[in-house]
């Protein structure tokens, strides 16, 4: 289980988004002063904005703003946005599995993969920004 550069990357684009408001951001800027790939933010804010936690708006004052606060987003929306499901094994979580039920280490990555969610879920964007 590892968080990529689309999660790091992604988190640091967001929080320009949540320091200005409902003030557009354009992804030029954001790239720029985060020394990132302006087509790799694009890529980015095309998942960000299809899991409708940015919006874009037209213009030429135009760029991305949260479609809500950040204080109603929490780290684990980012996350399985960019990165998708944390699972440290492919048999954990509601994954079928035919050794389940033998297997000793199953329980470990199970308890692994609850607890790193909801650590996640209970930090909300606006705590990390």
């Amino acid at each position: 289980m590892n968080f990529s550069t689309k999660t790091e990357y992604g988190l640091r684009a967001i929080s320009k988004l949540d320091k200005a408001g409902k003030k557009p951001v354009s992804l030029a800027l954001i790239a720029k002063q985060e020394c990132l790939s302006l087509a790799y933010l694009e890529r980015l804010f095309s998942l960000l904005k299809k899991a409708d936690i940015v919006k874009s708006v037209l213009g030429v004052k135009g760029g991305y703003i949260l479609t809500k606060p950040a204080t109603k987003f929490n780290a684990l929306e980012v996350v399985e946005t960019l990165d998708g499901k944390l699972l440290p094994y492919a048999c954990v979580g509601d994954s079928k599995c035919s050794h389940k039920s033998q297997c000793k280490i199953h329980p470990v990555w199970d308890k692994l993969y609850f607890e790193v969610r909801k650590t996640l879920k209970n930090i909300k964007l606006n705590t990390i920004m």
